[in-house]
């Protein structure tokens, strides 16, 4: 079982590894920088890197149960987050 004392190392781990939680519904979140989540009570909040889209930044934050989470992988060092 994922907790928020392990997301929140990860977060906190320097140096930093970029990491990718899975969801129970076979959904994937990436997470490539610790600004990128955020740990409060029982969910984890994730978000999208912007995307330039005519002069605007679109950003988007999905909100996770932690409940739902199944694991997490961290990237290996010898291959990029997809």
């Amino acid at each position: 079982m994922v907790t928020s004392r392990n997301l929140k190392d990860l977060l906190e781990a320097r140096p930093f590894r970029p990491f990718e939680i899975c969801l129970s519904d076979g959904s994937r979140h990436e997470v490539p920088h610790p600004e990128f989540a955020w740990v409060i009570g029982g969910r984890v909040f994730v978000g999208t890197p912007a995307t330039p889209v005519a002069g605007q930044e679109d950003f988007k934050v999905q909100q996770l149960s932690l409940l739902h989470i199944t694991r997490v992988e961290e990237f290996s060092s010898h291959s990029d987050p997809k």
